[in-house]
């Protein structure tokens, strides 16, 4: 999953139908709804944006797959779970955390709901991918339109694996490993350590 321009692939068909349509409204002399289309023409660069970023590489590291805020922390069945906010205003490329396999499993189809509601867990849109060291878990948000992969078993690290634009992420790991976050930590794909090997 390559992403080399300044806009990310997968948003161009947004941006491109939301323009023509507030083209098409603007000769119709609709200027209120044309001015507010323009304006999420804007909105949409911005979300689908895709800034040069410096991965950095450390074989000893675990690195954050996806920007997002960290919003819990817990003890699940044995294991330590991060909750992670991730908001349509972070850049969306998930990446992997380290040189690892892939797996991904629990891929299903589903509602865009409240990430943060009892429904969502179980009607929203969601994918789970296992690493060598750590799951991570998607659930899409309100405004995620689809959850794009990469079918490649196999990434370094800092590689983009996934798009993925809002909802909750959660990020399970064993639970005898110190984390190097902390609550309302603000994680960078490819550069936030999560935690040392």
């Amino acid at each position: 999953m390559k992403n080399s321009g300044i806009i990310l692939t997968q948003g161009y068909k947004y941006i491109i139908a939301i323009f023509i349509v507030a083209i098409i409204t603007s000769l119709l002399d609709l200027e209120i709804i044309s001015t507010i289309l323009y304006i999420i023409t804007i909105f949409a660069l911005f979300i689908f944006r895709n800034p040069n970023r410096v991965i950095f590489k450390n074989e000893n590291a675990i690195l954050s797959p996806i920007d997002c805020t960290v919003s819990a922390i817990d003890i699940v069945d044995g294991d330590k779970v991060i909750y992670c906010k991730v908001s349509p205003c972070d850049t969306h490329i998930v990446r992997s955390p380290s040189d690892t396999v892939i797996e991904i499993k629990n891929k299903r189809n589903g509602l865009n709901l409240n990430p943060n509601s009892f429904k969502a867990n179980i009607l929203n849109e969601q994918m789970t991918f296992v690493f060598t060291n750590m799951k991570l878990k998607l659930i899409s948000g309100i405004c995620n339109p689809r959850i794009e992969y990469t079918e490649d078993t196999n990434a370094l690290q800092g590689e983009q694996i996934a798009i993925f634009i809002d909802g909750l992420a959660v990020i399970t790991i064993d639970n005898n490993i110190e984390l190097d976050v902390n609550i309302g930590d603000k994680l960078t794909a490819g550069q936030s350590v999560l935690f040392t090997k």
